[in-house]
């Protein structure tokens, strides 16, 4: 390995709060990207199963079923019961449980220790609970929610603490919501029972910042050495190994790390974080630059249009809802909807805005509905075609957003590190997307409405991502 590769390894590594804490698991970073990546058109019609190799080639970007389904399915077989919801949260009616919990969702910088429960997406050890975290958070639905529950009481110990932790923080963030105010310290306490990585980096946090009790830098640098070692220590155990999760960056462990070395001049070891630290803000003002860069790129200006496109399918929705009966009552709360989500702090963003609550709202609306005529099955049709080729906009740009990352590899690792903010926000929207547009799917199937053609939604993403210039 030359010297160049080495230099990037022990930055990457650094960056994790001491040096070479993360060593092994960066190592494959690469590797781990890539994993990440929906497939593309191949040149026989077959998608890949890997990266793609080219974000603009011939055939576009197409958004991959077996992609959608491994987000928007996370519960696999799982048969679940959504009575354990009252065991956890005060949702009297099961159907509110949709809007209380995306107005909760919309809370941002709650405090130091837990700036949001989307802050701590992909620090999981497992990808079973990342993936129904991350569909919660997109689009919460009471099975999604029970899932997590009961998994919480289930007798795999990895699984149980990573969704320990995922309740710890929905309950943080919906507070009002859980059945007593101390219920987030009891599951933080029992995850807390086995050696788990999101437990260590949240207690190190809650011991950094001093706002859950006193503060205490030495166990906050305890846990975060601790924690820095779990991936090189389950892919070398001799008993059992453990999972670690691909998506899982350790991004809340550099976060923490650096907090730590600007904020208190007095922390043990203090030189020895110097490095990390400085590599962490540079890292942080880069990705600053990004963000304000993108929507003059090409990137941004795609999710421009995505997110037109996805207003577009919102309208025909609304349209659909005022041919039935009470229908312009129901666009008035629909419009209420949107005037509440654009009014919350943090509601607004550069990426593509797939408006699950308004999506949620329709297709209670819709559900509700008798038989359709012939144009409202028409408008359905046209409305999904809309909210595929949004999907597939933001998948191209999802792909494009990984390459940029992957790119710089062996390189500069500020520059590599840029676009990551960026990459787990396209991460949620495409989550977003795929789990809205399986919804209204099953919606279309109900009133028996064809599914759409791919190819035509496949030529028209192929048709706009050609448009975009950099």
């Amino acid at each position: 390995m030359n010297s160049r590769i080495n230099s990037t390894l022990f930055a990457i590594s650094i960056l994790a709060g001491m040096p070479l804490l993360a060593y092994a698991q960066f190592g494959n970073l690469m590797q781990q990207l890539q994993k990440m990546q929906p497939p593309v058109q191949g040149g026989t019609g077959t998608p890949q199963s890997q990266g793609a190799t080219s974000g603009r080639s011939k055939g576009g970007l197409v958004p991959s079923d077996q992609w959608c389904n491994q987000q928007a399915g996370a519960l696999g077989r799982m048969k679940v019961d959504t009575s354990l919801i009252a065991s956890e949260f005060n949702v009297k009616e099961i159907d509110a449980l949709q809007d209380q919990f995306l107005l909760a969702f919309k809370k941002e910088k709650i405090n130091k220790t837990f700036p949001s429960a989307r802050f701590f997406q992909a620090s999981f050890e497992t990808k079973k609970v990342r993936g129904i975290y991350d569909s919660f958070l997109a689009f919460p639905e009471p099975e999604t929610l029970a899932a997590l529950i009961q998994i919480s009481r289930g007798q795999d110990q990895q699984e149980r603490a990573d969704a320990l932790m995922a309740l710890t923080f929905l309950h943080l963030q919906a507070p009002a919501l859980s059945i007593n105010k101390d219920r987030w310290f009891s599951l933080y306490q029992s995850a807390l029972g086995v050696e788990h990585f999101t437990a260590l980096v949240f207690r190190a946090r809650m011991n950094a910042y001093g706002e859950y009790g006193p503060k205490n830098l030495g166990q906050a640098l305890g846990d975060l050495v601790a924690s820095g070692d779990l991936p090189k220590k389950y892919s070398e155990s001799d008993g059992i190994r453990k999972e670690w999760d691909t998506q899982n960056y350790q991004l809340i462990h550099k976060s923490t790390a650096k907090d730590i070395y600007y904020n208190e001049p007095n922390m043990p070891f203090r030189q020895q974080w110097q490095g990390p630290a400085q590599i962490a803000m540079q890292i942080e003002q880069a990705q600053n630059t990004y963000a304000n860069e993108l929507p003059n790129t090409r990137v941004g200006r795609m999710y421009a249009a995505a997110s037109k496109i996805n207003d577009e399918s919102i309208e025909i929705g609304n349209n659909i809802i005022r041919k039935t009966q009470d229908g312009n009552q129901l666009v008035g709360q629909l419009e209420s909807q949107k005037s509440l989500r654009e009014s919350v702090p943090g509601g607004k963003q550069v990426f593509a805005d797939v408006s699950p609550e308004i999506h949620a709202a329709q297709l209670r609306m819709i559900g509700k509905a008798g038989s359709f005529d012939d144009e409202q099955k028409t408008m359905l049709t046209q409305a999904q075609e809309k909210r595929l080729v949004a999907q597939g906009i933001i998948s191209q740009s999802y792909s494009e957003l990984l390459q940029m990352l992957t790119a710089n590899m062996g390189g500069d690792i500020v520059k590599m590190a840029a676009p990551l903010p960026a990459l787990t926000q396209a991460n949620n929207a495409l989550i977003q997307s795929c789990i809205i547009s399986a919804k209204w799917e099953q919606a279309m199937r109900a009133k028996d409405v064809p599914k759409v053609e791919s190819k035509k939604t496949e030529a028209a993403v192929a048709d706009l991502s050609s448009k975009f210039k950099d």
